[in-house]
């Protein structure tokens, strides 16, 4: 994740409670969801404020998926989020989050909170930091999953980086997987969200391990334009 220019990540573990944060500050963001008709908190705040286009921040936690809780769960979401623009100065609208875990049980506030404070604390621009941040976010998970690329557009390098987890269910349809993603490149948010859109269709949609599908799935795509090289100016992206 942290092969990527002006990316910070950091994480953190409290028994089996985990708190990953991936700062990427203004950067242009699209975000693809579980099509499942019921959805977790996060994914109810993450769907309004990803319409804004940016994203500065993004806390995930694991081993609490946060759903089936009702709006105890939106107020314990955003709660989370205010937590974190208080201590980082990043305006809640540029804060995404999103939970993995088990379903029907009420976030534990009083360990959340202090891990978010503490992977704050801890976020830096390394390999390590990456690692703990992919660690942080397993469940049932056998290793960590992270992956960084570098490639060339019109002789100009740009740099893509993610972390992901997800074992057990992986279709129909993304389920159930987490997946962050940030690139040094200059995109639109036209083109962010057709990008998005297509790599998921090429790639999530195409898996199938057991056919259950989750109410947690999300994907996230942060360009900070650090590297300076514009993607797709002149182009179009098929999103089939």
């Amino acid at each position: 994740m942290c092969a990527v220019d002006g990316v910070r990540a950091a994480g953190s573990r409290e028994g089996k409670y985990g708190l990953a944060v991936i700062e990427s500050k203004d950067s242009a963001a699209s975000a693809v969801f579980t099509s499942n008709k019921v959805v977790a908190a996060p994914i109810i705040h993450t769907k309004e404020m990803i319409k804004g286009g940016k994203i500065s921040l993004v806390v995930v936690n694991s081993g609490n998926a946060n759903c089936f809780t009702g709006q105890h769960g939106i107020d314990d979401c955003e709660r989370t989020i205010e937590f974190a623009s208080e201590i980082t100065n990043i305006p809640s609208s540029e804060i995404a989050t999103a939970s993995t875990g088990v379903i029907g049980r009420k976030m534990p506030m009083d360990i959340i909170l202090p891990l978010v404070e503490e992977s704050i604390s801890k976020l830096e621009h390394s390999a390590e930091s990456s690692i703990d941040a992919a660690k942080s976010i397993m469940t049932t998970d056998t290793y960590h999953k992270e992956f960084a690329v570098e490639t060339e557009i019109e002789g100009e390098k740009v740099r893509i980086g993610g972390i992901t987890k997800g074992v057990g269910m992986i279709a129909p349809n993304m389920g159930t997987m987490l997946c962050f993603l940030a690139t040094d490149a200059v995109i639109s948010s036209e083109m962010i969200n057709k990008a998005l859109k297509s790599a998921v269709n090429r790639s999530f949609n195409m898996i199938v391990v057991d056919g259950d599908q989750s109410t947690n799935d999300t994907a996230i795509l942060m360009a900070n334009g650090k590297s300076g090289v514009e993607v797709a100016k002149d182009g179009e992206i098929n999103e089939d």
